[in-house]
């Protein structure tokens, strides 16, 4: 009985929520289409300002643009009192949220910011709060039943998921506005499986001295040869420093029972014309993604037509479980 009380609990709470959600797309306006476009054109930083649930949702809220190449970072209101006001600059932007708009705490930042002429981006639910009154930028948050019971609805939940999900709706929609894409979000997070899921092929592909070289002329007997100490099991076949075919294990299996005197013949005899290539700045987990598709164990990558490397899928599944 105890289990399914605390499951009907949860399952209120995820509704109250839900509405709550709700609400907030609909309140969506011209002050969140200002605010985005006043955080795409900001020359500073975008400092984020809180009290209580609200201080912590900004904190992500603050981590998540910088995920998206926005210098922005979270200043304490009871610290800016005792002198990190100094944090804020003349170029900056300022988003301060609170849910009653009065929170004596900000008074002194919303003073400097104002000496300064820095924008703020106000967000409350109370339009009448002091909060509001001194943004340049005003954002009304719908009045929201919070989640608990009648002994409980003080406690923020609904009101702190709609804060958590206009940053995400103001990150995303400025990640757009800036065209970003995986490859920039990869460059700032070089770290973990995260990392190494936004990786470029130009990171692990094998080049130089190790690539599998030979000439359209080549007898099979070296090409056999060099298949086998490069160890890829295919080779990459040139002509006048220009790609013009591929030998994969494949092509030498269809090779021997095309031919009864397949050393007789070279290697432009087997080797596939048309190989498939990608760029250097290739995602690994597309171009593993594209062997998967193709059946195939190695990518030749060009730029401007001109060979850079090739990577193979052993090196990949090395390198994402390494």
């Amino acid at each position: 009985m105890k289990k399914n009380k605390s499951i009907n609990t949860a399952k209120k709470v995820i509704s109250a929520e839900i509405a709550a959600l709700k609400k907030l797309s609909r309140s969506i306006n011209k002050s969140f289409i200002a605010t985005v476009d006043t955080l795409y054109k900001v020359k500073g930083r975008v400092i984020c300002c809180g009290v209580g649930k609200s201080a912590k949702i900004l904190e992500k809220i603050s981590s998540t643009l910088s995920s998206i190449g926005v210098s922005s970072f979270t200043l304490d209101p009871t610290d800016a009192g005792h002198g990190s006001l100094g944090a804020i600059k003349k170029n900056d932007v300022l988003i301060i949220a609170s849910f009653s708009g009065n929170s004596s705490e900000l008074g002194n930042i919303i003073k400097y910011a104002k000496k300064l002429s820095v924008r703020i981006i106000g967000i409350s639910s109370n339009e009448k709060s002091n909060l509001i009154q001194s943004s340049n930028i005003k954002i009304i948050m719908p009045k929201v039943k919070e989640a608990g019971n009648k002994e409980l609805d003080m406690i923020p939940t609904s009101s702190s998921i709609n804060l958590l999900s206009l940053g995400d709706c103001i990150a995303i929609s400025l990640a757009e506005k800036k065209k970003f894409n995986k490859r920039n979000f990869g460059s700032l997070h070089p770290s973990g499986s995260l990392g190494k899921n936004l990786s470029t092929v130009e990171e692990i592909m094998i080049t130089g001295k190790n690539l599998p070289i030979v000439k359209e002329t080549t007898s099979i007997k070296n090409l056999v040869f060099t298949i086998s100490s490069k160890r890829l099991g295919c080779a990459i076949v040139m002509k006048n420093k220009k790609v013009t075919g591929f030998v994969s294990d494949g092509d030498m299996n269809r090779g021997i029972k095309k031919y009864t005197n397949i050393f007789q013949k070279k290697t432009k005899d087997i080797m596939s014309k048309k190989p498939l290539s990608i760029s250097k700045n290739y995602l690994i987990t597309d171009a593993l993604k594209l062997m998967n598709e193709k059946k195939i164990t190695a990518l030749i990558i060009l730029e401007r037509k001109k060979l850079k490397g090739i990577i193979h899928m052993h090196n990949i599944i090395f390198f994402m479980n390494s």
